[in-house]
């Protein structure tokens, strides 16, 4: 294998792609950005190339991908990598995504003759740049075998751990603890900070115990410490990679109750404009959100009944409902919400510092603007049950 194709070339691809050239493989680049590919082509890269030539000219095309939709459209679009691919090539993705999409991916690319694996890597841009990753690899044990020295020219830990779509749910596992450290990292860090605490020395304690992890030592001393937070991860790559792994929760049948915590707070965060710079950012979002509740005073909990008023026209408005209570809850306001069963109508509760603050939203809902449901609203001290 000589002629490696590589599709994303951004914060994590472009160096992984580099690390394959200094490997002495031929590889051809492509990026939405033209910019990217520039780098690249001065790092001894070959571009110029379209989708469709490098899957019929290629070994092997490697994709790394932000977002699920990008890769769907990478791999089965008209000009994509497996319409367009011949027999025998081999496919790799290294994006974050679902395992139910790595396995569509697999099967649509083995009924051309194709070989597909799902490789997501871990490791950040450090590994990146330093071909450290570790790689995680879902599919054909002989695929994987076919791609290892590829692999090998872009990381050190390289597992094939299962069929096709295992790579992909090691990945989200994996992210699922990133989120719930990174937030460690942030309470822990705010709470020092406002205890009086060195935080320098603070963070070499726990370095040197048992809350020591890579998360604490990435985010203190590449971005908090520094309070720049340039993205290596942003926020919005964590919050969707949450939210896959809260798709396979349910469907394998796990509660993530932590888990479901931290996605909360990344909408929340995002939401806030806080999506496109770094995770370690979530210290920023806590430590200012902190200080808006110390100065506007708690947030508290709204109990909002919709009683039924026209059962037609609440049948008319529900998908617009729906879609206005998504959007709250993107924003961080809405607790929980559902319906009454008997037709009585529904139940929203919200989060927010007045009543005023929460009828404000309310007569915005689809519901109440076009006479639905009514509305009452309660402040609700709310006590969480435990478990």
């Amino acid at each position: 294998m000589k002629k490696i194709g590589f599709i994303g070339l951004g914060n994590m691809g472009l160096p992984m792609a580099a690390n394959l050239v200094k490997a002495g493989f031929e590889v051809y680049g492509l990026n939405r950005s033209k910019g990217a590919e520039e780098k690249f082509a001065q790092a001894g890269g070959r571009i110029g190339l379209t989708r469709a030539q490098l899957a019929a000219e290629m070994d092997m095309v490697i994709t790394c991908l932000p977002m699920p939709a990008d890769v769907e459209e990478v791999y089965l679009s008209e000009d994509g990598l497996i319409p367009n691919g011949r027999p025998g090539l081999l496919l790799a993705d290294c994006s974050t995504v679902g395992p139910e999409l790595s396995r569509r991916l697999y099967e649509a690319a083995a009924a051309r003759g194709i070989a597909f694996l799902d490789a997501p890597v871990s490791g950040g841009t450090v590994g990146a740049a330093e071909g450290t990753l570790s790689i995680m690899v879902g599919g054909d044990r002989g695929a994987f075998d076919r791609a290892m020295p590829a692999f090998e020219a872009m990381g050190n830990m390289i597992r094939h751990v299962g069929p096709s779509g295992s790579g992909s749910a090691v990945k989200l596992i994996n992210q699922l603890m990133v989120g719930i450290h990174t937030q460690a990292v942030s309470e822990a860090l705010a709470l020092g900070r406002r205890a009086g605490i060195d935080e320098a020395l603070l963070v070499d304690i726990l370095m040197a115990s048992f809350a020591s992890s890579r998360i604490l030592g990435r985010h203190y001393e590449g971005f908090i410490a520094k309070d720049s937070y340039e993205p290596g991860f942003a926020i919005r790559l964590l919050g969707k990679d949450l939210e896959l792994a809260a798709e396979m929760a349910e469907q394998c049948g796990v509660r993530l109750k932590a888990g479901a915590r931290v996605r909360g707070l990344l909408r929340r965060a995002i939401a806030s404009g806080y999506g496109d710079r770094d995770m370690a950012a979530m210290f920023r979002f806590q430590t200012e959100e902190d200080a808006r509740e110390r100065e506007a005073g708690p947030i508290r909990h709204y109990a909002v009944f919709l009683p039924m008023k026209d059962a037609e026209k609440s049948e008319r408005w529900r998908p617009e409902h729906l879609r206005f209570l998504d959007e709250q809850r993107a924003a961080g306001r809405l607790f929980a919400n559902g319906r009454f069963t008997d037709g009585a109508g529904g139940l929203v509760i919200y989060r927010a510092r007045s009543y005023e603050e929460v009828e404000s939203w309310v007569k915005q809902d689809p519901y109440v603007v076009h006479g639905a449901r009514g509305y009452e609203i309660h402040e609700w001290d709310v006590v969480p049950a435990e478990g």
